[in-house]
């Protein structure tokens, strides 16, 4: 049986009665793409909508979506790190209060931290004296339209409380004053441009793109590339490299044919983006420790060059001065409205203690 491959690639001249080369046809260029372009987020986390009345008018809905900062925590561990290096910073100082454990308040620090609203509420007795308070989950609070608040469940109800048992902690924003929206929400694109850069890697390493070669022989008879092939095969644990091996004749037509070396090795991987991906990797950290202030010496940011971070205690107390007390004054907020004996206070760092001491 005769196939396109078997048919003549010549022609009779019936002028010069001699067989001429028939001419292959030239090739249009062509060109395609491959990979469509993704959305680069899953939701619109960085949309802010306002606030409004949700459907059945009980309570406002948030302006932001608060499950979406939530999941900025699990984007990138540079601002998850800075977000609990400063819920530590007040927890470890949290003094022990009769009213808020200390599991409540490590709670409430780390939704403050995320969403910037912090939500207790109070367990009263038969004579209507508070006995503590807990935490309830910011994710899932609403504030309502009427003077009350609403804990939206997973089985989708509405648990309803009254505002006077009740204490929320606003963080506060400049276009409304229902819900705190967090400083770092300007960052996002940050978080998620580094996020981003790590996936991209991934995919690069797991598309087999970052290593691999093509090795190419020529004129070897069969037995010498099969002893070549085996050879190669057990350099390596299988599925470390994904590479290919060609052994060719050298010959085009009965003539010598155009190749200089007898093997030739062709690289597939390239590492030509390895430095763009470092240096997007560099610029997001910094703009995420930017964002929530959080100095990189005291984030285990190895120092870009010789001299280092400096003094960490002299760091330690400006940051101190700074930030943790500001944020300490901003729970002390909530002793408006606590019992006397329930005020929130923090105790002095161990380090000015000692200070003061010698």
């Amino acid at each position: 049986m005769s196939t396109a491959l078997d048919k003549p690639r010549v022609r009779l001249d019936h002028n010069a009665q001699a067989l001429v080369p028939i001419e292959k046809p030239k090739s249009s260029a062509r060109a395609f793409t491959f990979g469509e372009p993704e959305p680069a987020l899953g939701s619109n986390i960085t949309d802010y909508l306002g606030v409004f009345a949700s459907s059945n008018e009980r309570y406002y809905v948030p302006p932001v979506s608060l499950s979406g900062l939530a999941k900025t925590l699990y984007a990138n561990g540079t601002h998850a790190t800075a977000v609990e290096f400063k819920q530590l910073q007040l927890l470890g100082n949290w003094k022990d209060n009769p009213l808020i454990s200390r599991t409540e308040a490590r709670l409430a620090i780390a939704d403050y931290q995320v969403f910037k609203n912090a939500y207790f509420f109070a367990i009263r007795n038969r004579l209507g004296g508070i006995n503590r308070y807990v935490r309830l989950p910011a994710i899932n609070m609403r504030v309502g339209t009427d003077n009350n608040f609403f804990l939206l469940t997973k089985q989708g109800d509405e648990l309803e409380y009254k505002a006077n048992d009740v204490l929320h902690l606003n963080g506060g924003d400049i276009r409304q004053s229902i819900y705190g929206i967090p400083t770092y929400f300007s960052g996002i694109q940050s978080i998620l441009l580094g996020e981003a850069a790590t996936l991209y890697r991934r995919r690069y390493y797991l598309n087999g793109a970052h290593s691999g070669y093509i090795l190419v022989t020529f004129d070897l008879d069969d037995e010498e590339a099969q002893d070549l092939e085996d050879s190669i095969k057990q350099t390596k644990g299988p599925g470390n490299h994904r590479s290919l091996y060609l052994n060719m004749e050298s010959t085009i037509g009965g003539k010598p044919g155009y190749t200089k070396d007898r093997i030739q090795l062709i690289p597939v991987g390239d590492f030509g983006n390895k430095d763009e991906y470092d240096k997007i990797k560099e610029v997001t950290q910094q703009d995420i420790l930017n964002m929530h202030r959080v100095p990189a010496a005291l984030s285990s940011i190895m120092p870009l060059n010789a001299a280092g971070h400096g003094d960490l205690k002299n760091i330690r107390e400006v940051y101190y001065d700074c930030e943790t007390l500001p944020a300490q004054a901003i729970w002390k907020e909530l002793n408006d409205r606590l019992p006397s004996r329930g005020k929130i206070s923090f105790n002095e760092p161990r380090w000015l203690l000692n200070k003061g001491a010698s």
